[in-house]
C-alpha cells in the first residue's frame, strides 16, 4: 500500500539523499511538494491503468444542439483523464466508430454511449492504496527525475534516472496490460459487419476507441 511518504522516500533514495518526513521543512521536501501533484497527474495520463478505471453510461445533454455534424453531445466526467474505450453497447463489445472527441465533451449520433476511462477521482486514480507496486516505482522515479537537478546538480545522475524512469514506465504498462482481456474489443468479421451495418468506410470520426 503506497503512501506519499513512501513515494518521497523512494525518490530520495534514488538521489542518494536521506529520508525526510512529509512534515519536515527542508529543501528536499519542498522540492517534492512543488511537483508532486503534476507528476501524479502526468503518470496517470501516461497509461490505461486498471486500478484507475471507471466505466460509465452517458446520456446526451438535451440542452445542447450542435449546428452541424453529430447531433448528440456528452459532457466528459470531471474526473476524466484519458479515454480507454468508447462504445455504443453496455458490454463494450464493439468500439464506437463514429464520434468526435473534443476537449470537454464527446459527440455522436446515438445515445447513450458507454465510456471506460482513466479517472483521477480520490477513490480511483488518486487513491494510493490502489496503486500497483510497478506504478509506485514509476512515480518514485518520475519524482526523482524532476527534483534531481534542483537537489544534486548532477547531470549524469539525471540522465541515468531518466533511463530508469522510462524502463519503469514500460514495465508498469506491460504488467498492467496483463490484467486486460485480450483483445479488448473483439474484431467483428465481415459477415457480422454487413449484418449490423458497422462499416468503417467513410468514417470521419475516431478510428478507434483507444488513445494509446
Amino acid at each position: 500500500m503506497a503512501t506519499r511518504q513512501q513515494l518521497y522516500t523512494g525518490a530520495l533514495y534514488e538521489l542518494g539523499s536521506r529520508k525526510v518526513l512529509t512534515s519536515e521543512n527542508v529543501e528536499a521536501r519542498r522540492a517534492l511538494d512543488d511537483i508532486y501533484d503534476a507528476v501524479v497527474a502526468e503518470c496517470l495520463e501516461a497509461g490505461s491503468w486498471n486500478f484507475a478505471m471507471e466505466t460509465v453510461q452517458l446520456d446526451a445533454d438535451t440542452g445542447i444542439t450542435p449546428n452541424f455534424g453529430y447531433k448528440k453531445v456528452f459532457a466528459k466526467p470531471s474526473d476524466w483523464v484519458r479515454s480507454h474505450a468508447v462504445s455504443g453497447d453496455e458490454y463494450l463489445n464493439y468500439p464506437l466508430m463514429h464520434y468526435y472527441d473534443d476537449s470537454n465533451f464527446w459527440s455522436a449520433d446515438i445515445t447513450p454511449i458507454y465510456v471506460r476511462y482513466v479517472s483521477d477521482d480520490t477513490g480511483l486514480g488518486l487513491d494510493l492504496t490502489r496503486w500497483t507496486p510497478s506504478f509506485v516505482r514509476y512515480v518514485e522515479l518520475e519524482l526523482a527525475v524532476r527534483v534531481c537537478m534542483r537537489l544534486t546538480q548532477d547531470k549524469g545522475l539525471w540522465e541515468q534516472l531518466k533511463q530508469d524512469r522510462d524502463k519503469a514506465r514500460r514495465t508498469a504498462k506491460n504488467k498492467d496490460a496483463m490484467d486486460e482481456p485480450n483483445p479488448k474489443f473483439k474484431p467483428p468479421g465481415s459477415w457480422t459487419e454487413s449484418r449490423s451495418g458497422r462499416s468503417g468506410r467513410g468514417d470521419r470520426g475516431s478510428r478507434s476507441s483507444f488513445t494509446g
